[in-house]
């Protein structure tokens, strides 16, 4: 008997032990994966693991470790592993959902979700994460209620007000969007990320005071944010600061010199202003570093245009279509352009590119008729004419009597 209850106690000390050792091992590991030592932890948790195989901590401390890596296979296999020992254990659910996003398995992170509401139906964060695979996937009227059922499962998280916020903007609801923005900086006011959307949406509600105010304290919390100074500047623009707008977008090109889209703001500001040299050179300083901006030929055509130098326009004019095939700006543009230099067969074709793209442009048919007229093809203008009445172009009408009868 006494021998018996020595092995019995025996057993119960290296049991002990072994738990003991399994729990050093995890104690390491979560000190690691504090201090972002994320392949440290894992080698932590795997020793626990060996030690003690049935260690759900330590296979959930490894498998967030992984998903950190970006292993996201390896995490979802971990959490896998901790709810087939516990399969009521709502965190392992929602992390393995998270993974599951991460590799575009949407359809079975939204069953993790589920489950994981199933286990905790306070937990907001499940429905939010819901709702950004439903917006992930364009469906933002879905997102929002999945958002409304986390605002209402926790009225003061502020993450929720501020990416439902973004649902409703894309949808066009301006105003519900900056509702929402308001309340999440209410709630949370260095959430630098809802006053800059909020000023997006007021930028689209032509509230560009407003806008800029918004940008303002974005940019107060989080100066890094370049996109902040460059909707700042696009704010500024319209509400003719344009010194305000060019020291912006100037700002956005010293934190990214290979932002193409700041020097197209900035010349586009300088366009505005009659600034003609300096939009071409920031349009040549975008075309360097991306060529293939068709709008930015046309724009930096413009600027050519304004300044008589009317070869570069064109030729301009010409790179942009080249890009852009349906850019019909740029035929209209190259057309004028062309009549001034009395190119009348090079501006028919651009008017024929314009019509082969908008076969219901009532005005490229009046002005092809226009050159035809000039090169005395009768017959082409009234055809021509004709087909311009037809879609309504009033100049047409009395044109026909006089040249069509």
């Amino acid at each position: 008997m006494k021998k018996a209850l020595f092995f019995i106690a025996c057993l119960a000390a290296i049991a002990s032990c072994k738990n003991e050792g399994s729990k050093i091992f995890e104690i390491s590991g979560n000190e690691k994966y504090n201090h972002a030592n994320y392949k440290g932890a894992i080698a932590d948790y795997t020793e626990a693991i060996k030690i003690e195989p049935n260690d759900t901590v330590a296979y959930y401390g490894r498998a967030n470790a992984k998903y950190s890596l970006k292993d996201y296979k390896g995490a979802i296999a971990d959490y896998t592993k901790v709810l087939d020992m516990d399969p009521r254990y709502s965190p392992a659910y929602e992390r393995r959902g998270d993974a599951k996003t991460a590799i575009d398995d949407d359809s079975n992170a939204v069953i993790d979700y589920s489950m994981a509401i199933q286990m905790n139906p306070k937990d907001a964060d499940a429905y939010v994460k819901m709702g950004n695979v439903a917006a992930k996937q364009g469906n933002d009227t879905g997102a929002i209620n999945d958002y409304n059922k986390a605002i209402e499962t926790d009225a003061k998280n502020a993450a929720a007000y501020s990416i439902r916020g973004l649902a409703k903007y894309r949808l066009g609801d301006n105003k519900g969007a900056s509702a929402d923005y308001a309340k999440a900086v209410e709630l949370d006011p260095k959430n630098a990320d809802a006053y800059y959307n909020r000023g997006l949406a007021e930028f689209n509600d032509e509230e560009y005071s407003a806008a800029i105010r918004d940008y303002d304290k974005a940019i107060a919390i989080n100066p890094d944010n370049a996109n902040a100074y460059m909707n700042r500047g696009l704010a500024k623009t319209k509400s003719g600061d344009f010194k305000g707008a060019y020291a912006d977008y100037s700002k956005a090109i010293s934190m990214d010199p290979k932002n193409d889209g700041a020097y197209v703001s900035l010349g586009n500001a300088k366009l505005a202003a009659g600034d003609n040299k300096g939009a071409i050179e920031d349009y040549s300083k975008a075309l360097a570093i991306n060529p293939r901006h068709g709008q930015v030929y046309y724009s930096r055509g413009l600027a050519k245009a304004r300044l008589e130098d009317y070869a570069g326009a064109i030729a301009d004019y010409e790179r942009a279509v080249r890009v852009n095939p349906k850019l019909v700006g740029a035929y209209y543009e190259s057309a004028r352009l062309r009549v001034k230099w009395e190119d009348y067969k090079g501006a028919i074709e651009d008017y024929t590119h314009i019509i082969a793209i908008r076969p219901n442009d009532a005005d490229a048919y009046y002005n092809r008729a226009m050159e035809n007229y000039l090169l005395g093809r009768r017959d082409q203008v009234c055809a021509d004419l004709a087909k311009a009445k037809e879609l309504g172009n009033m100049n047409a009408f009395k044109k026909m009597k006089d040249l069509c009868q």
